[in-house]
Order: structure tokens, then sequence, then C-alpha cells
């Protein structure tokens, strides 16, 4: 038998179009976990057909297309000198493999996957990290993709990354009560200064990790919702500084007037307070920030009540030129995170005035905030009485418009009406005689 299974093969294989034709019976064997169908052949020289004839006994010259049924090849194997044989033998003898079912083929992968992941774990003895890690893998958590391509690409250096991962996520700053630029975090845990930049794999799944950290756990003070309600770079900083990394520590700044910083030992930011004592304005980092325990509206002798918010520079200017005595804070358009952990370090204890343009954006701009801090903002000077006096000659377009319909704060909706019916912006900058503090 054995003698003959070699001489069926060596007869097929001096004929190329039977790897054609057993490459599709393959297929459909994987598919349907048993020898049956119809394989269709095209596109077959003169020559091909002419050997499938060969074996078959059967004028397949008449059509374009050759088309075998499996019960065909089954009567014309028992009709040959191979009768003894299957076709399953005789495809296997051929790949010189085991025919598998599909089925079968992604339960052994599926298999192998998973026990290579549960080695994965055993270097991990971090419970949170752990946690997330059979999260991600068996629950399809947020980064499955990342990695189950990665395990299709490369085994080896998937198993090396995540090494690295599990020992960058047990040394976050947050742990020692420290704050580290994103690069020197990324050097001092995995030996590259780049490993976690912004958009890589690594990064992605770093964000993932914080993510679950922050909804799994209430160690450290962290607060999850503190990234809610924002969107792309604002959201990934938000996240990154809940666990002490900074992106940036320097350019990123927050302008504020008549406040005090009071650092993590309990004394007083000289630098701040250097800028109060003048009456001049600052412009706070985050690395300056990152430092402080709290900020004070006024000083630590004569505490206010009251901060004014307000979105342009130009007002911001003008209010601490007229109210030399008052706490006023720049959002400056879109907030950074430098304006954000600002508020933060307030602690609540303030009440905040904001007052921004009346348009789609501004109005946007100031919902936001209201969300975030219900309780301590109030919307300054939203008033229909103020869209109508200074009603600017800026033609909103459809665009603009459409934006006001996720405009659902009630202390705007006065303001948005008027956009609505008017389709004209006003600019702060032009409304200055209305911001009078209200304390």
């Amino acid at each position: 038998m054995e003698q003959l299974l070699e001489e069926c093969i060596c007869y097929f294989k001096k004929r190329d179009v039977y790897k054609k034709l057993f490459s599709d019976l393959r297929k459909k064997y994987a598919s349907l976990g048993h020898m049956g169908g119809i394989i269709k052949l095209s596109g077959l020289s003169s020559d091909e057909k002419y050997d499938l004839e060969g074996f078959f006994k059967k004028d397949l010259h008449v059509e374009k297309d050759v088309k075998i049924s499996y019960a065909f090849m089954e009567k014309s194997l028992k009709n040959s000198k191979f009768a003894p044989l299957s076709w399953e033998e005789v495809l296997m003898g051929y790949f010189n493999e085991p025919l598998v079912i599909n089925k079968d083929k992604k339960e052994k992968e599926l298999n192998n996957r998973n026990s290579f992941f549960e080695e994965c774990a055993l270097n991990c003895n971090n419970k949170i990290i752990l946690n997330w890690f059979l999260y991600v893998f068996k629950e399809k958590g947020k980064g499955s993709q990342i990695i189950f391509k990665m395990y299709n690409e490369n085994k080896k250096e998937l198993e090396l990354f995540l090494n690295k991962l599990f020992i960058a996520f047990g040394n976050l700053p947050c742990f020692e009560g420290k704050m580290l630029l994103l690069p020197i975090f990324a050097a001092k845990t995995t030996g590259n200064p780049h490993f976690f930049d912004l958009g890589t794999s690594a990064c992605k799944l770093l964000l993932s990790f914080i993510e679950y950290f922050l909804e799994n756990t209430n160690s450290y003070g962290l607060d999850r919702s503190s990234t809610d309600g924002l969107s792309g770079i604002e959201y990934t900083e938000n996240l990154l500084y809940s666990v002490g990394i900074l992106k940036d520590n320097v350019s990123n700044t927050c302008l504020v007037y008549g406040l005090n910083g009071v650092k993590k030992d309990g004394s007083v930011h000289k630098g701040i307070e250097g800028a109060f004592i003048e009456k001049e304005p600052v412009q706070v980092t985050l690395k300056t920030l990152s430092s402080l325990e709290c900020l004070l509206a006024g000083s630590v002798q004569h505490e206010i009540k009251e901060i004014y918010v307000v979105e342009n520079p130009a007002v911001f200017s003008y209010l601490i030129d007229t109210y030399p005595d008052g706490a006023f804070i720049c959002g400056n358009g879109q907030f950074k995170l430098a304006f954000y952990i600002t508020l933060e370090l307030l602690k609540g204890k303030y009440t905040i005035f904001y007052a921004g343009d009346f348009d789609a954006d501004g109005l946007l701009i100031a919902q936001k905030l209201k969300n975030r801090y219900p309780s301590q903002v109030v919307l300054w000077g939203y008033k229909e009485e103020y869209y109508k006096k200074y009603l600017s000659d800026v033609q909103l377009d459809n665009t603009a418009l459409v934006k006001l319909e996720k405009v659902v704060a009630d202390g705007l909706q006065p303001v948005k009406n008027c956009i609505l019916k008017y389709k004209r912006a006003v600019y702060q900058e032009t409304m200055l005689e209305t911001y009078l503090p209200y304390s």
C-alpha cells in the first residue's frame, strides 16, 4: 500500500495542474470538515486540461472553466489503478502534512495563543498589572488588538515588549509621590526615552493600563473623573498627569493673577508670591504646578472668595488693570492641562465666575467648564441683553450654527437662542464694561 501511495503521488506531482486541484480540494475539506463539494478551475491551458483528462477519462475541453465534483473524483479514483487509496491519503501524501479542519485549526491556534499569554503573565508579580493584562487578552479589553497583532508578527519580540511594560507599569511615578517627564520615565523603566512616545503601541497600552488602574483602585488619591469631558491630547495629558507623568512641563502653562502657591512642604512659593506682591500676572508651568500642594486666591493672610476666569488674554489684561485686588485666570481659548491643574489646586474652595465669547465655540468651552465643576462655576454675563447690545457684524456659517445643538447647559440658552436668531457673534473684547467683579 505504501508503494502504491508513492506511485500515486509521483503520478500527480509530474502534472502541475493537480496542485491547483488538490489545493482547492484541501480548502474544501478544511471548510466543510469532510470531503465534498465542487472544484472550479479557471484559466487552465489546453495541456493542463489534457493532463486532467488522462486521469478522469472525460472531455474537459468543451467548457472554459473546468468543474469537477468530489463525487466524480471519488468514482474516478475507484476506477483507477489507485483504487485501494482514499483521496484523504492522497492529499496527505501529496502535501506531506495532515489534513486540517478550519475549526480545529482555529481552536489549536487559540489554545497556543492563550498558552503564550499565560506564560507571559507568569512574569508579572504585580496584582493590578496582572489583572489588567488578563482583562486585555482574555476579555479583549482596550489594547487587545495591539498585542494580538504583535503576537502574529513576532512572539519573541512581544514577550520582551510585555516584560518592559510590566516593569514600567510597576514603577509609575505616583507610587513614589513623584512627577516625571514622559521621556525620563521611559528611559528609567525601559532604557529607551522614546519607548512611550505618543501614538506608539507602548503609549496606547500605557494609557489603557492607567484607565484600568483609575477605574479599579482608590489608592494614591487618583480620580478617574478628572479626565471626563476631555478629548484628544487634553485627555491623554490628563491621564498621564494622574499617575505622575508629564508630556511637557514647561511649555504647557496657565496665565494667572492674584494667586499664591503653597508647596508640598507647606511653604509659600516665592516666585508666585513675588508676582502677587508686584501685582503682575504670571505664567505658571506644569513644572511649577506639580510642586504645589494648593493654590490660594489672595494671600495666605487674606484669602478672597471669588476667582474670575475669562477666555481671552486681552480681557484678562483689562481686568487685572482695572481691578488689581482681584484674582483672575485666563483660559486662552481651549483649555490646556495646566489650566485644569490650576483649578484642581484651588481645592474647590472658591466660586469661579467664567466669561467667554458669544459664539458656538465660546459657549461649548463655557459648557465644558460648567459640566466639569458644576457646583463651583458660575456662568458670568451670559445675558440676552448683552448679546443684543454688543452684536457684531461677524456672520456665523452653518457649521458654527450646527455646533450649537450641543449646547444644552441651562445658563447658556438665552445667548444660544439669540445666536440662532441673529446668526452673529459677540466677542468679549467689546463687553469690557459689563465685567464687574461681583464682590
